[in-house]
């Protein structure tokens, strides 16, 4: 890549080089003065394509995107040999960003086309000689050219990176602890069954009752399981077998004392069973050749390491965007935690993070995402998550963490919280800008003096 980006500086520098100052100053004059119809043009166009509506939407565009690609076609357009490192560098930003949130190279590339083919008329209808429209739009466009080369390169450089990353978190997600794994959603699945019995036998209404799609094995299917065993036909079966008890489920519920009937209520009761033993069976089989595996966990904790938070933040934005369902994270920092090492030493604060893991793992839902970031700072995705029942989650891990009691090696008891900033999923397909909200609202705690939560807020 290296000898690569030495390759394009030098022909940017030719280009510059062979190109009369006087065609540079008029194309540079040219971009200030429509760079920002150059850009509305070019969104208005790009948008009717549904792939990319898909991942822009206008308001992202009011705010950011236009803003950003005025400023894109100013800086190349009037490039000058001081420029290049700078511009590369940009390129190389950019394309990472595009390959975080999954733009397909395609796309990228059918947005320069279509600028390619704007700049065309207003060269032609620039008031200069033939000869020099000519020059102008050969270097405008040669210049186009070279910074998209450099931002596709770097684009599939980052795309092939975030590929070998899915596949890896795909059979490491396979091989990660799947014995307590099978066991913890068999057990699930039979608490679930168990409850709907315990309602039906007290009062035959299970108007409160959760669907099996949203129970605690539901939501682990739809956001850990299918991306655990993509490809097994296994994973189709449980699928059909979920969506079919959901659908028994449902019409039961909406038709009026349907389970005071003793004949009908047996046959409902006969079907969850049958259907739950079906479930069970295929998750076994699932399981039955996985072994443990900690690539990509996290040794001291057990928890995710951040190796994986891409792929993770990548489908599950994707999800959310799909299903209309919430989402959120969390940011969580031990309070003091350097004064504890300093303190009581290493081995001590490696204790109490294995002791706050703990918690953190015996709170969330086994649908969620739970990594240690780095040092004393935590991230957790949390899905398909209300803003309330964010702060609840949140609320109920700094509550246990507070209580936790830890003496050091001479019988002092070393006090515990947490600070927790929390931010939901706002439309933006890169996961960036909500691990920087939940960061935020992580310094207001902080401010407020420790051991709270605080929800990020965007400024009116």
């Amino acid at each position: 890549m290296e000898t690569y980006l030495k390759s394009m500086k030098s022909e940017w520098l030719g280009l510059l080089e062979k190109t009369d100052p006087s065609i540079r100053l008029l194309a540079a004059d040219m971009a200030k003065n429509h760079a920002y119809m150059l850009s509305e043009e070019f969104y208005r166009i790009v948008l009717t394509d549904p792939h990319a509506e898909e991942f822009l939407s206008n308001e992202q565009v009011e705010r950011h995107l236009k803003s950003a690609l005025e400023r894109w076609v100013k800086e190349v357009l009037s490039c000058q040999a001081d420029d290049i490192d700078r511009l590369i560098e940009e390129q190389h930003a950019v394309a990472e960003v595009h390959a975080r949130i999954g733009i397909s190279v395609e796309l990228v590339e059918m947005g320069f086309r279509v600028l390619k083919k704007l700049l065309y008329p207003v060269i032609i209808a620039a008031p200069y000689e033939p000869t020099e429209k000519l020059q102008m739009y050969h270097y405008a466009i040669n210049s186009i050219d070279l910074a998209m080369e450099v931002m596709s390169r770097a684009f599939s450089f980052n795309e092939h990176s975030s590929a070998k990353e899915d596949e890896n978190y795909r059979i490491f997600s396979l091989l990660e602890n799947a014995e307590e794994e099978k066991e913890r959603q068999i057990s699930a699945l039979l608490s679930w069954e168990i409850n709907l019995i315990y309602k039906i036998i007290m009062d035959a209404d299970i108007g409160n009752s959760l669907s099996m799609s949203q129970s605690d094995f539901g939501l682990w299917f739809n956001h850990k399981g299918r991306h655990y065993f993509s490809g097994i036909a296994e994973v189709g079966h449980i699928s059909r077998l979920v969506q079919e008890l959901d659908e028994l489920f449902r019409s039961t519920r909406n038709t009026p004392r349907a389970l005071s009937n003793r004949t009908l209520r047996v046959k409902f009761l006969i079907e969850v069973r049958n259907t739950v033993s079906q479930i069970i069976t295929l998750l076994r089989e699932l399981f039955e050749e996985v072994s443990r595996h900690e690539v990509g966990m996290d040794v001291l904790t057990k928890l995710l390491n951040r190796r994986f938070m891409p792929t993770i933040f990548k489908r599950e934005i994707a999800q959310a965007h799909r299903a209309g369902t919430p989402l959120s994270v969390l940011i969580i920092d031990v309070d003091k935690f350097k004064k504890i090492n300093d303190t009581w030493g290493h081995h001590m604060g490696d204790e109490i993070l294995r002791k706050v893991s703990g918690a953190f793992y015996d709170n969330v839902r086994s649908s969620d995402y739970v990594f240690r970031y780095g040092g004393d700072e935590f991230v957790i995705i949390l899905t398909e998550a209300t803003e309330f029942d964010t702060l609840r989650i949140a609320e109920r891990i700094r509550s246990r963490v507070e209580k936790i009691s830890v003496q050091s090696a001479t019988g002092e008891n070393i006090q515990l919280s947490l600070s927790i900033g929390a931010a939901m999923f706002s439309g933006h397909p890169d996961y960036e800008r909500l691990i920087q909200m939940a960061d935020e609202a992580l310094y207001i705690a902080k401010k407020r003096g420790r051991n709270c939560v605080e929800l990020w807020k965007a400024l009116l």
